[in-house]
């Protein structure tokens, strides 16, 4: 073309190599997920290829160019459709992660309650210890008081019966 490609600073020229790389990858990556895709860019390369060599020739003819124009139009539809695709597997994984950040939340919710209550059983049962001493003693004070008044009863009956 007659252009020096050292007019560019090594910047630019490395922006440039940066932007092309990229775009190449992505090509690659599209022709991956699809056969299709990958078949047709194959043929329309191939054809390409062809009428590169053949340079001599005149331009194509109307046949020609109508299979490169369906290639293209075919290759930009499979194009479209993919980042389609691509969108809407995009939106799954937001709403995947959203809805793990929300289950994450809830778990953790559920152990702060499953701590609160495990505390709460603890000293529920550290009450009913105490309350299960207290009531020992009151059953031995009980019994205690309960032989005590016995005794007394007795003491008056053998009182009464002697006096009378």
């Amino acid at each position: 073309m007659g252009t020096d490609t050292n007019s560019f600073s090594p910047i630019t020229q490395n922006d440039i190599l940066g932007i092309l790389q990229r775009e190449q990858d992505h090509a690659v990556a599209l022709l991956s997920l699809s056969p299709l895709l990958s078949s047709l860019f194959v043929s329309y390369a191939n054809r390409a290829a062809a009428l590169e060599s053949a340079s001599d020739t005149p331009s194509l003819g109307t046949e020609e160019r109508k299979a490169l124009q369906d290639s293209i139009v075919a290759l930009q539809e499979e194009n479209e459709k993919l980042r389609l695709e691509n969108l809407e597997a995009a939106g799954e994984l937001k709403a995947t992660a959203a809805s793990q950040e929300a289950f994450r939340s809830q778990v953790s919710s559920l152990k702060e309650v499953n701590t609160t209550q495990q505390e709460d059983i603890r000293l529920l049962q550290q009450e009913l210890a105490e309350a299960r001493v207290k009531c020992d003693r009151l059953i031995v004070d009980s019994n205690a008081e309960r032989a005590a008044l016995r005794t007394q009863v007795l003491d008056l009956e053998v009182n009464s019966c002697i006096r009378s």
